[in-house]
This record gives structure tokens, sequence and C-alpha cells, in this order.
């Protein structure tokens, strides 16, 4: 995974849809292509992240997301396609894990203070409403919401299919952890000027280990709950030390979050 390069994280490429979700779930992994990946990474133990998403844009991965509610994703305002498959209970995406499910997002939601990665990162989230309810199961789970702001130095983790950093392979198949820390507000307004807002969190700044292109909108996870969301990072290759990657600060949306799924 790896993404904090000045941007947004990118997509992948994978195979067109069959008659039968068995089929689809088959086609769709074959191919990888353009998406930024967690740098540094390495495989989950499968199924351990069952809030993980990938959305899908016909035959391209575009984005991670997270699973918050049995109907909710939320996800980076700048992975703002109009509709998605939603890919829930992943592991591998060329293999079937037999656990996964697949819907279609419908009515979506972006933060009205986002006004475009051009201008400014902040208020980079996004929630989309899937057309059916997920089945909870052991492989497909909603994380809870913070009731508090992560301090820094706790340790976290985030999660993805994006960009690593095996020149063999750089897209991976399998999902991809790494575990980071949160890094004070201070160093990181030092290391990004200007342009670091009280709705961001960084974290990492650990030569090699960091989300990438394909990891957007993925989850920052702090002792069990959603603190964060893949959102931007360094101009240049992921991973690069001292630099840190930005994720949108959960914490302070969870008002709005719940509004909008209340009222709609």
């Amino acid at each position: 995974m790896q993404d904090p390069a000045g941007g947004e994280r990118r997509p992948r490429r994978l195979p067109a849809m069959g008659f039968s979700i068995i089929l689809l779930l088959c086609v769709i992994g074959l191919s990888q292509a353009a998406i930024e990946k967690i740098f540094n990474g390495t495989e989950c133990v499968p199924h351990s992240q069952p809030w993980q998403v990938g959305l899908f844009e016909g035959t391209q991965l575009r984005c991670g997301g997270v699973l918050i509610d049995r109907r909710w994703v939320l996800t980076a305002a700048h992975c703002n396609g109009s509709r998605y498959w939603v890919r829930l209970g992943e592991h591998s995406l060329s293999g079937l894990d037999w656990t996964e499910q697949i819907r279609r997002s419908g009515f979506s939601a972006t933060h009205p203070g986002y006004h475009g990665a051009q201008h400014s990162h902040d208020h980079d989230l996004r929630l989309l409403r899937l057309g059916l309810p997920i089945r909870i199961t052991h492989s497909v789970q909603p994380l809870p919401l913070p009731t508090s702001c992560v301090e820094a130095g706790t340790r976290c983790h985030i999660s993805g299919w994006g960009t690593t950093n095996h020149p063999w392979s750089p897209f991976p198949d399998r999902l991809q952890c790494l575990s980071l820390s949160i890094v004070p507000d201070t160093t990181c307004q030092d290391v990004f000027p200007g342009r670091i807002t009280g709705n961001m969190v960084c974290a990492g700044g650990v030569a090699g280990a960091d989300a990438c292109q394909g990891d957007s909108g993925g989850p920052l996870v702090c002792d069990g709950v959603l603190q964060g969301l893949v959102s931007w990072g360094s101009v240049g290759p992921c991973g690069q030390d001292g630099i840190p990657g930005v994720y949108t600060k959960i914490c302070n949306y969870v008002g709005w979050i719940k509004t909008v799924m209340r009222n709609n």
C-alpha cells in the first residue's frame, strides 16, 4: 500500500462481469493494473479486516472503502465515481474465498465542505449507500466509528490492495496490512506547511512503509475503531523517510455521518 504522493491513490484493472456472481468473482480478479497499494506491508491474516471494501468501476478497482453499517460504506471524496460495484469479504482478488458479497452502490453523499483535491484535501470523505444490506458474517462486519480522537504515538494499521514495493509483483492479489503510528500535528504541519487542517491526521513517516495508489478511502484503524481514511501524501514515491501519509480525521465527522445515514 502506498499513496501519500501529493494525491489520491489510483485504480486497478480487472476483467468483465459474467452472468453470475461466481463468474464475476472469478473473472474480476484476473488482471492487475495501475492502482496504488500499501507499501512494504505484509499479507493480512485472511479476513482479519472484515470491514475492508473494494470499490470497482466496471473492471477497475478504483479505491478502498470501509463498511460502517449494514448498508453504508465510507470512502474518500476524491473517489468520485458515480456508482460502484462494492466487493466485501475479499482477501484474494483473483480467486474465490467463498466469503465474498457483492453489492451495487446507489445514493451517495460527499461532505459539503469538500471542493476537490485541486483546491484542498479538506473534508475528503464520502458516504455510499448499498442497494441491499450486507449479511454480517465472520468475513463481513462493520467497523465502529470513534467516540474520541486518536492521540499522537498511538499504534494503528491500514489495509488495502494498493501499490507495493515488490518490482516483480507491484499490485498484490491479496489484501495487504501495515502497522504505523500517529504523528503529532506539529510534525505533520512542518512537513506539509500550510496544507494540514484540523480535519486531517497524519501517520507513518518511516521509510518504505506507507499507503499508496489504490489505497485511497481505505481505513486507518486504531484500537478497533475507524480513525482515518487514506487521503493524500507527498509528491513523489510513496514511503519516503520522514514524510507521513495524511488521513481524513473521522472523529470530526461522526455527527455528519450519522445524520446522513439517519436521513437517507
